[in-house]
């Protein structure tokens, strides 16, 4: 019985793909396109909405049109069930005429006369929510911050005596990626191993677990001395890799009062640390101001120039600081 598994085969033909677009290969891209009629084509502009035949020759009009495109994968991801299968990336088109854009492809593909051929292809630049539906929606940090304010964990093992606490969220840089390349059974291990260095990185520094969820966690600690030394501690370890895979965490930290009441360390000291570590790239620790403020004194650690940012769905600009090792 067939089953869905990752595709090497359809990785490498959209590798091929990439290529052939780059060379201007027509007679390589026309074999890889179908012009069956239940073969549909979208692309950025909204006029571009093709079918069959139609669809597989505009395709090869408009590659044609733009010359010497290099496509430069980040996130290539492929699966098949069968004779079907579908691939994702994130992708830059490196245009030969100067510039470059960010677009997200689609694809899915259907065995015709013996080979892979695609059958759907949609192609999308990205907008963020607040434009397109006019308000932000929930990220996954963001998530389990909510369902911190449904669970209402007791906090006070983390707090300290003038009654507050430092609030730590962490996640796993591209972990679908991770998925991609080492198959269910490998990256539920993979998570496992990561849940244990989180874990005893906070333990080890007074720290506690508010909520975990899948590679994210939300952590409390009675200081912002103990929270940035365990960050730098899950850093480092995490960075140490897995069985040989590079493997990066990024995370974000905020201190505010440990008041009981919902609506307070339930809101605002969460929501703030949750969006600074939504802001962080892959190995970045970023300070909120006041943590910051609370640590640099103590002179163990470093930190970068600040920058301001906007948080989503908080008004005011923040400043932040990048974590030193």
């Amino acid at each position: 019985m067939a089953e869905i598994v990752p595709s090497e085969e359809l990785r490498a033909f959209v590798r091929r793909l990439y290529e052939a677009w780059r060379t201007q290969d027509m007679e390589a891209l026309t074999e890889m396109f179908s012009a069956s009629a239940h073969a549909s084509y979208i692309g950025t502009d909204p006029e571009e909405f093709w079918n069959g035949s139609t669809g597989a020759a505009m395709m090869m009009i408009q590659i044609a049109e733009v010359k010497g495109a290099e496509v430069v994968s980040h996130d290539l991801r492929a699966f098949a069930f069968g004779n079907v299968g579908w691939a994702t990336d994130n992708v830059t088109f490196k245009l030969g005429i100067g510039g470059e854009i960010r677009i997200r492809l689609s694809m899915v593909f259907a065995i015709e006369r013996g080979h892979w051929r695609i059958v759907q292809y949609h192609a999308s630049i990205g907008i963020s929510n607040q434009d397109a539906v006019g308000h932000a929606l929930t990220t996954a940090i963001e998530a389990i911050e909510r369902s911190v304010r449904d669970d209402r964990p007791d906090i006070r093992p983390a707090t300290a005596p003038d009654g507050t606490v430092t609030i730590l969220f962490t996640d796993m840089e591209s972990s679908t990626v991770l998925l991609d390349r080492l198959g269910d059974a490998e990256f539920l291990r993979l998570l496992a191993w990561h849940d244990r260095v989180i874990r005893d990185a906070a333990g080890e520094h007074r720290g506690f677990v508010v909520k975990s969820q899948g590679d994210g966690f939300m952590l409390a600690f009675p200081s912002a001395a103990f929270a940035l030394r365990a960050a730098l501690v899950m850093r480092e370890r995490v960075a140490a890799g897995y069985n040989g895979l590079p493997v990066r965490i990024r995370a974000g930290l905020h201190a505010g009062e440990a008041i009981k009441h919902d609506d307070d360390f339930y809101g605002r000291t969460v929501v703030i640390a949750a969006r600074i570590s939504a802001l962080a790239l892959g190995g970045e620790i970023l300070a909120s101001d006041l943590v910051h403020a609370l640590a640099r004194g103590l002179g163990t650690f470093t930190f970068a120039a600040p920058r301001d940012v906007v948080l989503k769905g908080l008004d005011g600009d923040f400043r932040v600081y990048a974590v030193g090792g």
